[in-house]
């Protein structure tokens, strides 16, 4: 793969901006964004999968991923994950609520703090990805997937007296994320083959969770127009406060083009 110019054309400027990625097995998405102008984004979708191609040969062809940034994020996603209380966490104690959780996994445990949350979240990555990462770019932060948007929904949640879920549709899986006034309550992810597993998904936890039919707010994000036709009209026989969720326009989180996480990594710089 050739250096991508408007990449690379930063090169001497790289401690300017915040690098931030998100493999997600057929791409590795990049956003430049920098320190004071945070309207001034540069980002770049690299195929991975579809050339055949090793995340260590597009990394190395574009020169700019391996300089000095203002900060780097690496995010990832993964099925194993857990929620760990800032009082309950420790470099010594996390491992062992990972090991007990996940006996199975043989990849390497990984602690992101959630600074706004409150909570340190644990998951595990490939150990030869998580050896790359770290011996290759400048002090990287890895991420989960997750992570900036519960972030996120944690700042936009403390508007207002009720408890609330956000649920993200995606293609083939819903994300919910849950607060009530003293702070986080849920975050997970969900296979999705049918609108209505769903909202079964958002019913069930609605009701685990002890909230409120009347009083307390549900949020929609993903495509409004199926989220309008198929899935708000089942949900308000059982709902009454159903909104959409609407993202800031203003970059990055309105560049509808890149992956929600990237979208909303600002969450952690604030």
């Amino acid at each position: 793969m050739e250096p991508i110019p408007a990449l690379n054309r930063l090169l001497q400027e790289s401690r300017k901006y915040i690098l931030a990625m998100y493999a997600d097995g057929s791409y590795l998405h990049t956003l430049l964004l920098h320190t004071e102008n945070r309207e001034t984004t540069f980002c770049e979708s690299l195929p991975i999968q579809s050339t055949g191609t090793s995340l260590e040969e597009v990394v190395f062809s574009q020169p700019i991923l391996t300089r000095e940034f203002e900060k780097v994020f690496f995010i990832v996603d993964s099925p194993r994950y857990l929620f760990i209380p800032e009082a309950f966490a420790s470099p010594e104690d996390n491992p062992r609520y990972f090991d007990f959780c996940f006996p199975d996994s043989d990849g390497t445990s990984v602690a992101a703090v959630l600074p706004q949350t409150g909570v340190q979240m644990l998951f595990d990555l490939n150990t030869e990805l998580h050896s790359f990462v770290r011996r290759t770019f400048d002090r990287p932060v890895l991420l989960h997937r997750l992570a900036p948007i519960c972030e996120y929904f944690f700042k936009k949640s403390r508007l207002g007296y009720n408890s609330k879920m956000y649920a993200h549709w995606r293609e083939n899986a819903i994300d919910l994320f849950c607060f009530n006034q003293q702070g986080f309550l849920l975050a997970n992810s969900f296979p999705v083959h049918h609108v209505n597993d769903g909202i079964y998904h958002i019913l069930n936890a609605w009701e685990r969770l002890g909230f409120n039919r009347q009083e307390d707010e549900l949020s929609l994000s993903g495509d409004h127009k199926i989220l309008r036709e198929n899935v708000i009209p089942s949900i308000r026989k059982q709902l009454s406060f159903i909104t959409l969720t609407k993202f800031p326009s203003s970059a990055p989180a309105g560049n509808e083009n890149l992956p929600l996480p990237l979208r909303l990594i600002a969450s952690y710089l604030r």
